[in-house]
């Protein structure tokens, strides 16, 4: 059996609703992560599915430590986990140049790197998603979405993580330009021994990248299971309505 990188157990987010809690009083909340759980074994792609609104994001945000969970447990197996975000062109400095985004990846570490080593570093990873090196000076309005998307990525393994957490990264990219996203995620993973959550509102995409999948629901794991499985045998009648809102309805 593979070892895990991440385990995550009874994990519970709320907030408090917009418009209440006036006049000094606490307002009512609702929970955005209700008790899920679920495990990523090392090498693994698990997607994380659900429309927009189930938690899935929250959840995201959690295991990459950006967000304190309300009650639960996140067993993370290695050193570094680093997140994708959905829109590349907000996730870059527009007064930084290309080279000076990916950089960052390692500015708040203590990697014991000098800059000359980083920079090197920077533009080797530039290489590896396959972003030419002619672009580093250039700012991010000099380059398309999915160039944009490929510098995230670039600057997310910098600092070498084993846990890549990708959320709606696809999303805001032109459909030919998301195939291509795909293929580096997959060759990335591949190549440099990634575990991935991949988090998506797409089940089509998600059946064709990750082995496994949990279907997520107003805060809850509803369904979990191999992604092939999941969609030809789906117990739930809400990963069913995902399917079938599916164009054509083929995988």
């Amino acid at each position: 059996m593979c070892e895990r990188i991440l385990e995550v157990e009874n994990l519970r987010k709320s907030f408090r609703k917009r418009g209440s809690g006036r006049w000094g009083s606490p307002g009512e909340t609702f929970a955005a992560v209700d008790g899920i759980s679920f495990y990523i074994k090392k090498g693994e792609c698990l997607g994380l599915i659900g429309e927009s609104g189930s938690g899935k994001s929250t959840a995201a945000a959690m295991v990459a430590g950006l967000l304190k969970p309300d009650a639960g447990e996140i067993r993370f197996y290695g050193k570094h986990r680093q997140m994708v975000f959905q829109d590349p062109m907000r996730s870059l400095d527009p007064r930084m140049q290309v080279i000076q985004s990916i950089e960052e990846g390692l500015a708040y570490q203590k990697s014991g790197l000098t800059r000359q080593q980083i920079r090197q570093r920077a533009l080797e990873a530039m290489d590896l998603v396959r972003l030419p090196r002619s672009y580093a000076a250039r700012r991010s309005r000099e380059l398309s979405g999915g160039e944009c998307q490929r510098a995230t990525i670039a600057r997310a393994i910098l600092i070498r993580p084993e846990l890549l957490i990708c959320d709606e990264v696809t999303s805001a990219l032109d459909v030919s330009v998301q195939a291509q996203i795909m293929e580096l995620l997959d060759q990335l993973r591949r190549e440099l021994g990634l575990s991935i959550l991949f988090i998506s509102h797409d089940i089509a995409l998600v059946s064709n990248f990750c082995s496994r999948a949990a279907v997520m629901y107003r805060g809850k794991i509803v369904e979990t299971g191999d992604t092939r499985q999941l969609i030809r045998h789906p117990r739930e009648a809400y990963t069913r309505r995902l399917i079938a809102s599916v164009p054509g309805g083929s995988f």
